[in-house]
């Protein structure tokens, strides 16, 4: 079953650890997500009863079908080839959860959608992956962890039908799933020229105010719980706003929840931020 849902930024500024660097960086408006994100671990995910951490991630791309990382441990050694400095030799281990891969796999192509849970060697995994566990997954004894790409040639259907695939297959094994949408909002950046300038956290540094009042529309559907309103509005916020992911992350968040029967609000943690022009915000659903 579906324990919670949660809807996380994975910025990589949240690898920024360094007091110093985080205001060289930011300046005099840091990000209120590094309290965020523990808050939701300390409040929410430390208490709750759950088996395995299944996470969207927006910043692993497929073309094909859905692809499932299904190897039994993640470990090794990241570095970000987008943004190196922020985030560089980075050791991660944590169980995986084949089984459920499987499951959720063959759930997927039953209802139509190509999905394919791999463990071939040397399958990277991605930072919309490590920083959310950075702080949801802390300590030695770590829960199972299970990445899913976004598929970029999906349109909003087939992401609603992989959410119903996961709840399907985490009720057939007898998981308790943990499932976060991994990803910001709208997603359009500076330009190069000044986007360091932009690098606040501060939302009047959103790249477009028709961009941010798009955000905040959705927010105020999430707080109400009416997610039909924003998957009827799904299609128009894709094309408009470029979300991260194409918005993926978040149907299939919904899909796995019944879809526009979905009715649960949801509970912000840290405020809704700008990221070099990209908005960003955390909501909890339970």
């Amino acid at each position: 079953m579906i324990a919670a849902g949660l809807f996380s930024t994975h910025v990589p500024r949240l690898m920024i650890l360094d007091q110093q660097a985080r205001r060289e960086y930011m300046r005099d408006n840091i990000t209120t997500f590094y309290d965020a994100l523990a808050q939701i671990h300390r409040e929410r995910i430390a208490a709750l009863e759950f088996d395995t951490f299944v996470l969207i991630d927006t910043h692993w791309h497929t073309t094909l079908e859905f692809v499932l990382n299904a190897h039994e441990r993640h470990a090794g050694i990241y570095t970000s080839d987008e943004i190196p400095w922020m985030i560089h030799e980075y050791a991660y281990d944590y169980p995986g959860d084949p089984e459920l891969a499987a499951a959720i796999a063959a759930e997927a192509r039953e209802r139509g959608v190509p999905a394919e849970a791999a463990a071939h060697r040397g399958l990277p995994v991605h930072y919309g992956t490590l920083n959310p566990m950075h702080y949801y997954n802390p300590g030695p004894a770590k829960q199972r962890v299970l990445p899913i790409s976004v598929c970029d040639t999906a349109e909003v259907e087939p992401n609603l039908r992989l959410g119903e695939a996961i709840a399907a297959a985490a009720t057939r094994t007898g998981r308790r799933v943990l499932l976060i949408a991994s990803g910001g909002m709208s997603h359009r950046f500076w330009p190069l020229a000044t986007i360091r300038e932009r690098a606040s956290a501060d939302p009047r540094d959103i790249s477009d105010p028709a961009l941010r009042a798009w955000d905040e529309r959705i927010m105020d559907w999430w707080r109400a719980g009416d997610h039909a309103a924003v998957l009827a509005h799904a299609d128009e916020f894709r094309r408009t706003c470029s979300p991260e992911g194409r918005f993926a992350h978040y149907l299939v968040l919904a899909g796995a929840h019944g879809g526009p029967a979905w009715n649960t609000p949801g509970q912000q943690f840290g405020r809704y931020e700008a990221a070099i022009g990209t908005g960003q915000s955390n909501f909890w659903f339970r």
